[in-house]
């Protein structure tokens, strides 16, 4: 037998022939400075860690961002010898940073292998055309097969297509991905204007479509939306009251004058609803209203100062002042770590060279500013804001960051900083990409 509880956001609790599988698990930690989860653990997070002692529990984590792996929670109150399963990725930080939270017993699963663990098996599904470190996870028994996919909503390439068919054969599949905007676009994109609810709209609306293609071209039998259920607090701002609830009515909202042979594959789940696989059900131990309790948690995060653990809440990020060497710096350190990553994975993104990032440092107090833009391509730093990408930064949270006390990625996915980019139309994923995988090794350098 297989049942999956959607414990909140992208933790899921599976239970596959008498084992335990958690994965993602995220409580209150704040993620990028700023996330919160809008939906808290359905099981009290004591109660999962309990379970970490039993020997037919596992912990699987898809990627390092902290809203699928709470460090502070696990370190502190899960058992340091539960078995935990991760992707093989190129850099090992993710395992790395399992053992400094005192955690060894870790099996790391080879992209072009199938792993058993007693009685089911596992296989990970890994684009490095995306992402060199976010993977997809994949549990099978003999009867059913449960894709883990988290944030990775994109479309799959044919290799991976083929190995999730063939994985999956003469099985119920039952395949999950991600269903909501997981970074500042486009709310934190002044540009946007008026427009930002139906950019917003669209994002979300492409990533259902995708997830229902990959269903389709998968042969799965379910889809489940997940991966979603968070908001942003950033002092003086009102994210956390424009941010998308991607509750299954909202879903359908969004795509209902689309054309979609197979829309009844997507599963109507909430935090709490346990699907069996076997009945092709949903149920739940009490009925509840979930637009009222994503109000209430909201109430509850802010009310009870669990936002005052944000970063832009945070008292000890009192410095202003702005420097214009420590931007040079940061700016000049990022291009060696451009120039040097290419060397060791010359097709990951090798457009990046062709673009110009912009860092305008202000000081909310006095509105001073200082604005430097980056040409990746030559190491040139200019006074200009001339660039493909521009960050808008409060001067005493580019302090925190330039004295590693928050990563970069907090400023953009964390929704710290105010966005621009030129033209509106272009992404940019290149920039986004390398100046975040940037932010953590200079943080942990």
């Amino acid at each position: 037998k297989m049942k999956v509880t959607l414990v909140n956001h992208s933790s899921l609790l599976i239970n596959i022939n008498r084992k335990i599988i958690l994965t993602d698990f995220w409580n209150t930690s704040p993620a990028f400075g700023s996330w919160l989860p809008s939906t808290l653990p359905f099981f009290n997070p004591v109660y999962l860690a309990s379970l970490s002692f039993e020997k037919n529990f596992y912990l699987a984590i898809s990627h390092a961002h902290d809203d699928h792996i709470d460090d502070y929670f696990l370190k502190n109150y899960f058992n340091k010898d539960m078995k935990i399963i991760l992707n093989e990725f190129p850099s090992p930080s993710l395992k790395k940073r399992l053992n400094k939270l005192g955690f060894q017993n870790i099996f790391t699963i080879p992209n072009r292998q199938i792993v058993k663990f007693d009685d089911f098996e596992v296989i990970t599904i890994f684009d490095e055309t995306i992402s060199n470190d976010d993977a997809g996870i994949t549990f099978r028994n003999q009867n059913y097969c449960i894709h883990h996919g988290n944030d990775n909503w994109f479309k799959l390439k044919e290799h991976n297509l083929i190995k999730l068919k063939e994985f999956s054969k003469n099985r119920k599949f039952l395949y999950c991905s991600q269903t909501n905007s997981a970074s500042g676009h486009p709310m934190s994109y002044p540009q946007y204007g008026s427009s930002m609810k139906s950019e917003l709209f669209n994002k979300v609306k492409k990533m259902v479509l995708t997830g229902l293609e990959n269903v389709k071209n998968l042969g799965a039998d379910y889809f489940l939306p997940y991966a979603g259920y968070s908001k942003s607090y950033v002092k003086e701002k009102e994210y956390h009251l424009n941010a998308f609830d991607p509750i299954y009515e909202n879903l359908i909202k969004l795509i209902k004058n689309e054309k979609i042979e197979n829309l009844d594959k997507m599963i109507n789940i909430f935090c709490g609803g346990t699907f069996d696989l076997e009945r092709g059900k949903v149920t739940y131990p009490f009925n509840f209203d979930p637009e009222r309790l994503i109000k209430i948690t909201d109430s509850y995060l802010i009310k009870e100062n669990f936002i005052k653990q944000c970063d832009s809440y945070n008292e000890k990020f009192t410095n202003y002042t702005i420097n214009k060497e420590k931007l040079d710096d940061y700016l000049n350190k990022f291009y060696d770590f451009v120039k040097n990553y290419l060397k060791r994975f010359p097709k990951f993104y090798p457009t990046i060279t062709t673009k110009k990032i912009c860092f305008e440092l202000v000081n909310p107090n006095n509105k001073e500013k200082i604005t430097k833009t980056l040409h990746i391509g030559n190491g040139e730093i200019l006074d200009s804001d001339i660039s493909n990408k521009k960050f808008i930064i409060p001067s005493n949270l580019f302090n925190a960051l330039y004295e590693k006390k928050i990563v970069f990625e907090n400023l953009y996915t964390g929704y710290e900083a105010e966005v621009m980019r030129y033209p509106l139309e272009e992404y940019n994923r290149d920039v986004i990409m390398y100046i975040d995988m940037y932010g953590y090794k200079y943080k942990n350098s």
